[in-house]
C-alpha cells in the first residue's frame, strides 16, 4: 500500500501556509507529535483511518482528524487530491463535545477554493 504525500496548505497570496503556523504555536511538544503522528496514521492508510477519528464532514470537500488530548479536540480538515496528495487545510481545537464552528468550516472552505484555483503550484 503506498503512502500519501502530506502537503500543508500555503496562501496564493502571500505564500504563508496556516496551517503549519498553527501547528508550531502549540507549546508542548507532546501535543504536536500527537498531531503528526495522527496525519501520518491518515496518510499511511490512504485517508482511511482505524484508531484516528477521521470523517467526512458533510456538505464539504473535506474530511477532519480529531485528535483527543486532555478535554480538548484538536481538529485538522483536509481533503485528498488526485496527484495522491493529502492536503491539509486548516487546524483549530475545540472542547470535547463542542460543534464545528461555522467560523472554522468557511475558513476551510475559502483555503480548498484557493487551492484548487492554484493547484498547479502544488
Amino acid at each position: 500500500m503506498n503512502m500519501l504525500n502530506v502537503v500543508y496548505y500555503v496562501r496564493s497570496a502571500d505564500g504563508t501556509s496556516p496551517i503549519k503556523e498553527d501547528l508550531e504555536k502549540i507549546k508542548k511538544d507532546s501535543i504536536k507529535a500527537k498531531i503528526k503522528a495522527a496525519i501520518a496514521h491518515v496518510a499511511e492508510r490512504n485517508g482511511r483511518a482505524s484508531y484516528v477519528i477521521s470523517k467526512n464532514i458533510r456538505g464539504f470537500h473535506f474530511s477532519e482528524i480529531r485528535i483527543k488530548f486532555s478535554r480538548n479536540l484538536y481538529r485538522v480538515l483536509y481533503f485528498i487530491w488526485r496527484d495522491r496528495k493529502l492536503i491539509l487545510l486548516h487546524m483549530f481545537v475545540r472542547q470535547e463535545g463542542e460543534e464545528t464552528p461555522v467560523k472554522e468550516l468557511s475558513a476551510a472552505e475559502k483555503r480548498y477554493a484557493d487551492f484548487i484555483s492554484h493547484a498547479n503550484s502544488y
